[in-house]
């Protein structure tokens, strides 16, 4: 494989990679026909950048599906290149691959040892849902086993690369054999309470944080279509200020105008009573 560093059209291989303000390279995927040129192009790009695969550690490979993509370029990688650039990466590669007749492809993911420690240090680096410069789709979108503590009742399924795997609520067994196991694919781990899992090593943790009264209030005035005050959910738990009891609230609210003929503010009072006290 010559000219490694050259953007040309490709059919064999193709590197793709994400470097900061400083030309530095962060991150590195290999895309190819097989595992074999796979690594072969690896090598090539290492040796010709200077680089040191000891400085980088790897973190996804595997065969994956070629779906509806006819060629692979920083054009077809939207996700990936809008996740790098969150991270503050500009998404480059050395050409074309074209993918005319290919079913599946290799793919190798490295990350240099100082992005793995901003975003990926270990279990007790945790990835917070509301902050301001790292999101849940930039660790997702990197294709690496993440565990997702859940308490905004958020759909994460639009968030996962397109051969990870999704598990809700898992027993540990089952996860444990998996992240031992040798896999094409990455792991995403659903839960509601993070501890379950404390004692397996998941290269990050995203959080999502149960939403504030003033957000729930938000969300139901959207729905609804009506005011309302943050102040009716005053006397909830935070576990039940999330996205799914939105919807449920909603779905009582319908049925109540419906079948009792009140107004929306005075159903949805009442839907909150039923939903926080019961009968």
């Amino acid at each position: 494989m010559d000219d490694i560093l050259i953007p040309k059209e490709r059919r064999d291989a193709v590197v793709l990679i994400g470097v900061d303000d400083r030309d530095r390279v962060e991150f590195v995927r290999v895309y190819a026909l097989t595992e074999e040129l796979a690594m072969q192009a690896l090598e090539e790009f290492f040796n010709a950048k200077g680089l040191f695969p000891t400085d980088y550690r790897l973190v996804s490979r595997g065969n994956e599906p070629v779906g509806g993509r006819k060629a692979i370029t920083t054009r077809s990688e939207v996700s990936l290149s809008s996740a790098l650039a969150r991270l503050g990466l500009k998404l480059l590669s050395n050409g074309i691959l074209y993918l005319e007749g290919v079913n599946t492809i290799y793919q190798i993911t490295l990350v240099s040892e100082d992005l793995y420690s901003t975003i990926l240090s270990g279990r007790e680096k945790e990835v917070q849902g509301s902050d301001e410069n790292l999101n849940p789709e930039d660790v997702i979108s990197l294709g690496v086993d993440v565990l997702v503590e859940n308490l905004s009742g958020r759909d994460i399924s639009d968030l996962l690369p397109e051969n990870a795997v999704l598990l809700r609520e898992p027993p540990l067994e089952k996860v444990a054999s998996l992240l031992n196991e040798e896999r094409d694919y990455p792991l995403v781990v659903e839960t509601k309470n993070a501890g379950k899992y404390a004692v397996l090593d998941f290269p990050v943790v995203v959080r999502l944080p149960p939403l504030t009264a003033e957000e729930f209030a938000a969300e139901l005035s959207s729905r609804l279509g009506i005011d309302v005050d943050p102040g009716l959910f005053s006397g909830y738990l935070p576990e039940k200020l999330n996205l799914r009891n939105a919807k449920a609230l909603v779905k009582l609210v319908e049925a109540i105008v419906e079948k009792w003929n009140l107004g929306r503010e005075e159903a949805l009072k009442l839907a909150i009573k039923l939903n926080l006290e019961g009968l």
